[in-house]
């Protein structure tokens, strides 16, 4: 994957969204940054995208987040 193009780099500013479970109504966007380089699983042929959400402590993990469920990204 060329995540240079993407402009998926740690730092990058996101607004993706959060799949809810089977049912559920449409969820809201959340915004975070890009904590480090994009991960491709080869096993389910995703990439994801380690992002901090915005509110988290420093000492959280950062979540990751299908490629595909990201909506936008700003430097």
């Amino acid at each position: 994957m060329d995540h240079q193009n993407t402009g998926l780099s740690a730092g990058a500013r996101v607004t993706y969204r959060v799949r809810g479970r089977s049912g559920d109504g449409p969820r809201p966007c959340c915004h975070g940054t890009v904590a480090g380089e994009p991960i491709f699983d080869r096993y389910t042929m995703e990439v994801w995208v380690p992002v901090q959400p915005d509110g988290a402590s420093d000492d959280v993990e950062p979540r990751l987040i299908r490629k595909e469920s990201i909506i936008e990204v700003t430097a």
